[in-house]
């Protein structure tokens, strides 16, 4: 499983919608409802290698959030930069998270072509690799 899709299991467990449904990766389909996430994946690099294999990477996500009304966008926005920069490690499914945070705090992205707003929140995550 990839980082994104990991993600994105992530944002359904919390109850923020479904996969296909109000959250993607990547593109949002021209269809989708005017409510909707996506997640594009900005790159990451490789922090440090072990001379026996193992291996820090850190992956780089930007969170897009969109919908008609300006209030809702910032409010849900801010709600998940809480949730992601809570206490506790939150641990992704297939890998092995070692720090997961909301760098940038919600910021709003302007309108769209249809008068949606929509809001950015970039998100840093380390895990360990095991060789």
């Amino acid at each position: 499983m990839n980082i994104a899709k990991s993600f994105v299991e992530y944002m359904e467990d919390l109850g923020y919608g479904t996969f296909g449904t109000d959250i993607f990766i990547g593109v949002v389909p021209q269809e989708a409802q005017n409510a909707c996430w996506w997640v594009f994946k900005s790159g990451g690099s490789s922090v440090r290698k072990n001379s026996t294999g193992e291996r820090t990477k850190e992956y780089n996500l930007s969170v897009y959030y969109r919908d008609t009304d300006a209030e809702q966008v910032y409010e849900l926005m801010q709600e998940f930069e809480e949730e992601i920069n809570s206490k506790g490690c939150v641990q992704l499914d297939g890998y092995d998270t070692i720090e997961m945070e909301a760098t940038t705090f919600p910021t709003d992205q302007d309108l769209d072509n249809e008068d949606r707003v929509i809001g950015l929140l970039n998100v840093k995550i380390i895990v360990y690799q095991n060789t």
